[in-house]
């Protein structure tokens, strides 16, 4: 079995390394100090980014291909407000062998 290689003309988007700003959620009791110094918490996504405009960036992490080689679907979708976004970067793949 031949293994299927990404290519810009197989998904047509960039790999890249996403850090974003998320919200944060405490359901337990706390004192009003500690509330006020809730923090948001900073993530980092990478994969395709399949899509980024003013509203959202949109990145896939994994694919499939069809037996003939073509692109099948994409998943691990991640979608995020575009206001969250703190930084993208490319990432170019190296071949280890």
């Amino acid at each position: 079995m031949k293994l299927p290689e990404i290519t810009k003309q197989v998904l047509n988007a960039p790999f890249v390394k996403v850090h974003w700003k998320d919200i944060n959620s405490n359901s337990n009791w706390v004192n009003l100090k500690d509330a006020k110094n809730s923090k948001v918490t900073i993530c980092i996504t990478t994969g395709w980014l399949i899509k980024a405009d003013k509203d959202v960036h949109i990145i896939v992490g994994d694919v499939n291909f069809e037996d003939n080689g073509t692109l099948g679907d994409v998943g691990n979708i991640t979608t995020m407000p575009s206001v969250n976004v703190l930084k993208v970067k490319r990432i170019k793949f190296e071949i280890y062998i």
